[in-house]
């Protein structure tokens, strides 16, 4: 496959992959309840389970929330393309600043998978103790508490690792090492992000729940968009 073909289904994999990723979070997170309507959590359990999270997903059927994780998961490959993608846009690939950008970024992808689909797995247990009897709750409890830490662990490192990789993007194109011009820096994912997460209090429901939920990926289908439509023809005109 020559080098023009190569971009050209890297795009239809970033393309393809966000999409994808950005209708799992809506489906297994995009919700914005009142935990006030949750008394069982903001007031029985309130010390004993992240409230905000605890009934976040109380309003999600079992098939939403298993659609939701998994076509994030399934179509996680994508987003190896999608990094080398961005990875060509380095002016020189051989300096030690691109090699960094490229090889954190690869990382994140790697890691983000499973911090995407525990999110069902918090939805089903605090689902699970919002319907069954009292009696039950202290080991849901506490079976709650452990996907806690595993969703803390888990989409915390690859939010953490991914903000390191996206940052570092967007000051190599401030600093113009990349063929993108200065302003690229605004479109990128981590710097998006901060700018959308504002808009969902303006919006009324379900399109709050939906940008609260899916606002990174909101942001990942926008950069790619933007490089698509302005930049692709500048990549393949400099080889």
């Amino acid at each position: 496959m020559n080098y023009s073909n190569q971009v050209k289904w890297s795009f239809v994999a970033a393309i393809t992959v966000s999409v994808c990723w950005l209708a799992g979070d809506i489906f297994v997170a995009g919700f914005d309840p009142d935990p006030a309507d949750y008394p069982l959590f903001s007031q029985t359990y309130a010390d004993q389970a992240d409230i905000e999270l605890a009934t976040l997903m109380l309003e999600g059927s079992t098939p939403r929330l298993m659609f939701g994780a998994l076509i994030g998961a399934l179509t996680a490959p994508l987003l190896l393309p999608a990094t080398w993608l961005v990875y060509q846009f380095f002016k020189d690939k051989e300096k030690k600043y691109a090699v960094f950008v490229y090889w954190v970024l690869l990382t994140g992808a790697v890691l983000s998978p499973l911090g995407h689909a525990v999110f069902f797995y918090v939805g089903e247990i605090y689902k699970a103790v919002y319907h069954t009897d009292p009696v039950s709750h202290p080991y849901l409890l506490e079976t709650g508490k452990s996907f806690m830490k595993m969703l803390n662990i888990a989409w915390g490192s690859a939010i953490g690792v991914l903000a390191i990789g996206w940052i570092s993007f967007a000051v190599c194109i401030v600093l113009n090492k990349t063929l993108l011009p200065w302003w690229m820096a605004f479109f990128t994912p981590f710097v998006l992000t901060l700018l959308i997460i504002p808009v969902k209090d303006l919006l009324p429901l379900p399109y709050s729940g939906w940008v609260g939920g899916a606002v990174f990926n909101i942001a990942y289908l926008i950069f790619f968009s933007s490089l698509l439509i302005f930049f692709r023809k500048k990549l393949i005109n400099t080889i």
